[in-house]
């Protein structure tokens, strides 16, 4: 399983207790996906499942409004 298969199947089952399944370029925020709790439980999991620390600075609307964003904000972080 991919990254972002990984995320939206947390997302999915975990954020929203499978009321809907997100696509990876569904607009988290923009959409109200998603709220501020949210975003900081998915980091919570970012950084946990993929063992890379997001500092506060990095919590950006870029990083985190979509699944391929947090996919390529990954990508970044690990070069």
């Amino acid at each position: 399983m991919d990254n972002q298969e990984i995320l939206k199947q947390y997302i999915s089952q975990t954020l929203l207790n499978g009321r809907m399944q997100v696509e990876a370029d569904d607009d988290l925020l923009g959409e109200e996906i998603i709220d501020s709790m949210g975003v900081m439980q998915l980091v919570a999991f970012v950084e946990d499942k993929f063992g890379c620390d997001v500092p506060q600075s990095d919590i950006i609307i870029t990083n985190f409004r979509t699944i391929k964003a947090i996919d390529g904000y990954l990508a970044k972080r690990s070069l």
